[in-house]
């Protein structure tokens, strides 16, 4: 009859009170602990409120002012577009009606009222040039009415947890019940980033825009200058009201980090690119590659009672984008039981590096070496396994 060796991994199975250990080997897996780099100075930040998120995670690594409310100008159009690809289809014929040629008409492309246009072609023209117009026809054509269509903004924004929003048009005019926050801005742009319509979108940084009348048709530039000028960045959305100020939410992935910058209220239009890309720089010196998992570390299970030991080892070396600051958390999984005499090479489980929550690397442990049969007092004593993995 096979001895079972039975392995739960960060529990103990209480068979007597001798433990079975499963340790790493001295310097297996250390982190590299070199200094960081110089951090951008961000302390002259003059926008009026911003925040800098981990898009992955969330986690809020700079704000000022984060949590007032005020107004954002055509910022408001993430929204208007999440809503747009939510409830609409792209390939919709939308006929543009007359309210157009009210507040929407301001910054818009034109649009002529009874002229028929994709809504493809109207969600380009909203998030590029910022058209006001595309915002209208866009609200009427999903909502019904600019006031529906708000309405809509106002449940979506809920539903993602920007609870100090309110919408009342789909463009961002001032408006005194028109209002966010950076940090709810930041929080709805998480959820717009998921979306491969959008971020198709805000990536582009020019593109036709096709009219029922040919004559009409012009291409369209991407307001965000940090899509040409920033390396990394994969988006966002500018704009500017007298009551805002200038305002850009960017967002930017290098290293399979990415983050989302909102500066909201920047007096200077250059200072407002330049800002962002202060913010965006600080966050991404916030993180390192590091090798977290070495090829070859040697874990050792090990019985005090009969010396019975089976060395394991990591399969492969593994490096991931760090977070400097937090600690980073070694942890151990694996199979219910295995069976001796154990085969070089059988997995046994794997190691998890942990930061913040999240998995950052894994790699399988697997015996270094055959482990014969015990021999019969060993099957006879008992004794309590408990595995522990330690990082020296």
């Amino acid at each position: 009859m096979k001895r079972i060796i039975f392995i739960l991994l960060i529990a103990l199975l209480m068979l007597s009170s001798a433990p079975l250990q499963l340790i790493a080997s001295a310097g297996s897996l250390s982190v590299d602990e070199t200094v960081a780099p110089s951090m951008p100075d961000i302390s002259g930040i003059t926008a009026e409120s911003a925040i800098l998120i981990d898009a992955k995670t969330g986690d809020v690594l700079w704000g000022k002012n984060s949590d007032n409310k005020r107004p954002i100008a055509s910022t408001t159009k993430i929204m208007t577009a999440l809503v747009a690809i939510k409830y609409g289809n792209l390939d919709d014929t939308v006929t543009v009606n007359a309210d157009v040629l009210g507040p929407g008409k301001q910054g818009g492309i034109g649009l002529i009222p009874g002229e028929q246009i994709k809504l493809r072609d109207l969600l380009y023209a909203l998030l590029l040039p910022s058209a006001n117009d595309a915002a209208v026809a866009i609200a009427d054509h999903i909502g019904g009415s600019v006031e529906n269509f708000a309405a809509m903004m106002n449940k979506e924004a809920s539903q993602i947890g920007a609870l100090n929003t309110h919408f009342v048009n789909p463009h961002g005019l001032d408006n005194a019940l028109h209002y966010s926050t950076a940090h709810d801005l930041a929080l709805i742009t998480i959820h717009a980033m998921q979306n491969e319509v959008f971020t198709q979108v805000v990536s582009t940084r020019a593109t036709n825009i096709n009219r029922s009348n040919p004559a009409l048709s012009l291409t369209v530039k991407n307001y965000n200058k940090l899509l040409s000028t920033y390396p990394g960045a994969t988006g966002g959305k500018t704009g500017y009201t007298r009551g805002a100020g200038n305002c850009l939410v960017s967002t930017a992935t290098r290293n399979g980090v990415s983050l989302i910058s909102v500066v909201l209220g920047v007096k200077n239009r250059a200072a407002l690119f330049e800002e962002s890309a202060r913010l965006l720089d600080f966050g991404f010196g916030l993180y390192k590659e590091k090798q977290l998992i070495t090829r070859g570390t040697i874990f050792k299970i090990k019985s005090p009672e009969n010396d019975r030991q089976i060395d394991l080892v990591a399969t492969e070396d593994v490096n991931a984008v760090v977070r400097d600051a937090l600690p980073v958390n070694v942890k151990a999984s694996g199979v219910a039981e295995v069976a001796v005499p154990v085969k070089k090479g059988t997995i046994f489980g794997r190691v998890t590096v942990e930061q913040a929550g999240r998995i950052i690397a894994v790699s399988n442990f697997v015996a270094k070496e055959e482990a014969k049969k015990p021999t019969l007092q060993q099957l006879t004593s008992p004794y309590s396994m408990q595995f522990k993995i330690k990082a020296s």
